[in-house]
């Protein structure tokens, strides 16, 4: 009975045109040799199982090769092709870092390569897992890895760059190696399936490939056991079975319960997968690839980001049909975050099923939205049109529209009942109205501002409001409308209605809907701050412009009012009640005003 050989070491590739997955780095290294520029060091990196130690075992026996090809490959033939085959070369030595990583084997290393080779043209040393060795190894290493003898040629590789010594990498040319697709993964096995004659279903080979992750190592082991234990017939079932992989089929079923809100079938389905064996997130991360798979058959330039088989495919764009964009993406979402808090959760079933509960009512949940904000809309349509239209000659008005501001968070205080119809909660263009006889705004200034100020309507006719009429936009009653604002400020906060006595906002000459108050200090401005859309709502409600009120933290700004000099507080004090005058006068009492 001749003996096993598993298929990572009997397919093993022996040129670089069988390099499969890393045709960049068997590109540049044959162009190396092609032109005889080759470095003296070189570094191979990237994940296990993508062909590190194989390129290297390649280039060290191609450039020692006595016969290379005329497409530089080795000859296979010559005594250093045939002796390196069998292991028993003395110019081509493989060390592995991992067990031999102290100063001795390095110094060992650095001993031997004083000699040249007996046959041959370069003594090669391929050094594995190179980021085991000590930092005294490292050290001991430097100097013979950056000045080596021209005979000699190092080849380095590694699954951990990053530690790796600062100055060991700047003496090496550098490769990265990058994972294999799971493409280029299916058509190797495939190709292996041919020579070794195993009946395979494409898909099986697409979960192989899929759960090797870009190693092309982990696929042959993984491909190795299944066939052994299919007998050399491997179906899609049993590399499910075998691989503990969830099927397909589960996260179809899934999709289709949630997309016709049938709640007890999904349930019964998550049940059903966990008495299999199966963790919750493994359900749940299964079902966003899903989701994700189905997002990207909506449009045709990432449907090649699709790594499924054609028959799957095909399963994709039908399910794709059904389902909406928002769907799977709001989907996405739950389950990413069912995911991020799976592992913290004491009850995990229960953030699964939690999960699944919220995707299962997603449609309804967008739809009652909609529509909602649908109704809200066409009602304050409806309520815009009822209210009465002011129809006044056009020789005495300018009529320009204004959207007034509208703050949701905050509603107005009334003193007086409404006198006029209720207006509609959404933010809906409405006329102002300013009296004629009081006119703000001329034509010229609304021509040369036009750019930036809002337009605004004039008309004869005044306008009631909920706080009584509509008063004219000036300086004047700007300070009026301030002080009034300051009177529904609740006794609680006694240092901002004294602020708001001290302070006076001022109305911008250039715009109109504009004013500015300039305050002494930032805990001053950061209280204005907190009232600001308040009192900047309230004016506009009560000129009928839309204000915008600007709160600026000036250290030399004029408050308008000078505090009391000792000797003017007891003058006002007096004034309010003489007795305080009497009882100085009869206790003799003198002040100090200093």
């Amino acid at each position: 009975m001749a003996e096993y050989i598993v298929s990572a070491r009997k397919y093993r590739p022996a040129h670089f045109n069988e390099m499969v997955g890393q045709e960049q780095v068997a590109l540049t290294l044959k162009n190396a040799i092609r032109t005889g520029h080759l470095a003296h060091s070189f570094l191979f990196c990237g994940p296990r199982g993508v062909g590190k130690t194989t390129a290297a075992r390649i280039l060290a026996k191609t450039i020692n090769c006595e016969n290379i090809t005329s497409d530089f490959e080795a000859c296979d033939k010559c005594e250093s092709c045939v002796s390196f085959q069998r292991n028993a070369s003395f110019n081509i030595q493989e060390l592995d870092a991992a067990s031999n990583n102290s100063v001795e084997d390095i110094r060992s290393l650095v001993d031997q390569v004083r000699f040249p080779p007996q046959s041959g043209k370069y003594k090669i040393y391929i050094i594995d897992e190179v980021h085991m060795l000590s930092s005294g190894a490292f050290n001991a290493f430097l100097k013979t890895l950056e000045e080596p003898p021209s005979y000699c040629k190092f080849i380095l590789a590694t699954t951990e760059k990053h530690r790796i010594l600062p100055t060991i990498l700047s003496r090496c040319q550098i490769f990265d190696f990058r994972r294999i697709g799971i493409d280029v993964i299916v058509k190797h096995l495939q190709h292996i399936c041919k020579a070794e004659k195993i009946n395979a279903e494409e898909d099986a080979l697409h979960i192989i490939a899929q759960k090797a992750d870009g190693g092309m190592r982990d696929a042959l082991s993984m491909f190795d056991r299944l066939a052994s234990f299919s007998n050399n017939t491997l179906t899609y079932a049993s590399v499910l079975e075998n691989l503990n992989v969830l099927d397909y089929d589960y996260f179809f079923k899934a999709t289709d319960a949630l997309l016709v809100e049938n709640l007890s079938f999904i349930l019964q389905l998550l049940d059903e997968v966990l008495k299999k064996g199966f963790e919750g997130d493994d359900f749940v991360l299964g079902l966003c690839e899903h989701f994700r798979n189905l997002l990207f058959c909506k449009d045709e330039k990432t449907l090649a980001l699709l790594e499924v088989s054609d028959n799957l495919k095909q399963k994709y764009a039908t399910q794709t049909s059904l389902s909406s964009a928002d769907f799977l993406v709001n989907c996405l979402n739950l389950g990413n975050q069912c995911d991020v808090h799976y592992k913290q959760s004491k009850n995990k079933r229960l953030t699964v099923e939690l999960a699944l509960i919220k995707m299962c009512y997603v449609n309804s949940v967008v739809s009652i939205s909609a529509d909602t904000s649908k109704k809200k809309l066409n009602e304050a349509v409806k309520t815009e049109d009822r209210r009465p239209k002011t129809e006044t000659n056009t020789e005495e008005q300018v009529k320009v529209l204004n959207e007034p501001a509208f703050n949701p968070n905050e509603k107005a205080k009334t003193d007086k009942p409404a006198t006029t119809n209720p207006q509609p909660t959404t933010r809906i263009p409405q006329p102002v109205t300013l009296s004629k006889s009081k006119k703000v705004l001329t034509l010229d200034s609304i021509t040369e501002h036009e750019s930036n100020t809002p337009q605004i309507e004039i008309v004869t006719s005044p306008e009631e409001t909920n706080e009584g009429e509509i008063l004219l936009l000036n300086q004047e009653n700007i300070w009026l409308l301030w002080n009034e604002y300051a009177t529904k400020i609740s006794e609680e906060k006694k240092g901002l209605k004294i602020n708001f006595s001290l302070y006076q906002p001022v109305l911008d000459e250039v715009n109109l809907n504009k004013i500015t108050l300039s305050v002494k200090s930032d805990i001053q401005k950061k209280q204005f701050d907190e009232v600001r859309l308040g009192v900047q709502n309230y004016i506009s409600k009560r000129t009928g412009v839309d204000i915008e009120l600007a709160v600026l933290a000036d250290k030399q700004a004029d408050t308008g009012a000078k505090p009391y000099t000792p000797k003017e507080k007891f003058e006002r004090l007096i004034e309010k009640n003489p007795a305080i005058k009497k009882m100085q006068q009869q206790f003799g009492l003198e002040l100090d005003y200093d």
